[in-house]
C-alpha cells in the first residue's frame, strides 16, 4: 500500500483521497496547536499535558539531525528560483532521512507494513529563495510527541554560510491500515529520545 503524504502551507492537509476520512480531532492533539486555516507556532512550554517534551531547556534549541542537499534545475520556476511547492518536499525527505539515521524505521518500512505516516499540519515561513546549484542543509528539531503524533521543527539554510532560507513546523501522524491514527511504536519513541539526548547527527 503506497505511503500517503501531503504537504501544504497553513491548512489541515486532507488533500489525498486516502486521508480525507482521518479524524484529526483526537483528544491527544495538543490544544496549543491550531492547524486549520491558521499558522501554528507551538512552543515547548505551551504544549499540553498530553505532549511529552523530549528535552530540558539547555538543549531545547538544538537540531538533532541535518542533511545536505542541492537544488536541481527542474525545481526552478519561471523566475529562476526554487518553486515554493518544492520546499515541503525537501522537509519530507529530511524527515525520512532522520528516521532512517536515528531509528530502525523509515517511510518505506512503514508503508510495507501496511501502515503509513501523514503530515496533518505544516506551517512555514520563507526568508530567502534558493537558486540553481545552491547547496543547503535541511535541519530537524524534535519538539515533542503525543500518542499518535510527532511534532517537529525544520529549518533550511544555504551553504556555505548557513543563510536562513525557510523555517517550518510540522505535525506527523502515524496511521494504521484503515488510515486511522495509531500509537507511535514505543521503539520509535525510545530511539527518538536517544537521538535527542545524544550528540547531533548529520548525514
Amino acid at each position: 500500500m503506497p505511503l500517503s503524504l501531503a504537504c501544504l502551507s497553513n491548512i489541515n492537509l486532507l488533500t489525498t483521497p486516502s486521508l480525507r476520512n482521518i479524524n484529526l480531532s483526537n483528544p491527544d492533539r495538543p490544544k496549543s496547536l491550531i492547524v486549520a486555516n491558521r499558522r501554528f507556532q507551538p512552543k515547548l512550554a505551551q504544549l499540553s499535558a498530553n505532549i511529552h517534551p523530549l528535552r530540558q531547556e539547555p538543549i531545547a534549541d538544538r537540531y538533532v539531525y541535518q542533511i545536505e542537499l542541492s537544488v536541481r534545475d527542474y525545481e526552478l520556476d519561471q523566475f529562476g528560483v526554487v518553486n515554493n511547492a518544492v520546499y515541503p518536499h525537501y522537509c519530507q525527505h529530511g524527515f525520512n532521512e532522520f528516521l532512517k539515521a536515528c531509528t530502525s524505521s523509515s517511510f518505506d518500512m512503514i508503508a510495507r507494513s501496511g501502515n503509513s505516516i501523514a503530515v496533518s499540519g505544516f506551517s512555514f515561513k520563507f526568508v530567502a529563495p534558493l537558486k540553481s546549484g545552491d547547496r543547503f542543509l535541511v535541519k530537524i528539531k524534535i519538539l515533542g510527541w503525543s500518542k499518535t503524533r510527532l511534532f517537529i521543527e525544520q529549518s533550511i539554510v544555504k551553504l556555505p554560510n548557513e543563510e536562513p532560507i525557510m523555517e517550518g513546523r510540522a505535525t506527523t501522524v502515524w496511521l494504521d491500515k484503515k488510515y486511522r491514527p495509531m500509537r507511535i511504536p514505543p521503539l520509535t519513541i525510545s530511539e527518538v529520545i536517544k537521538c535527542c539526548s545524544g550528540d547531533e547527527s548529520s548525514s
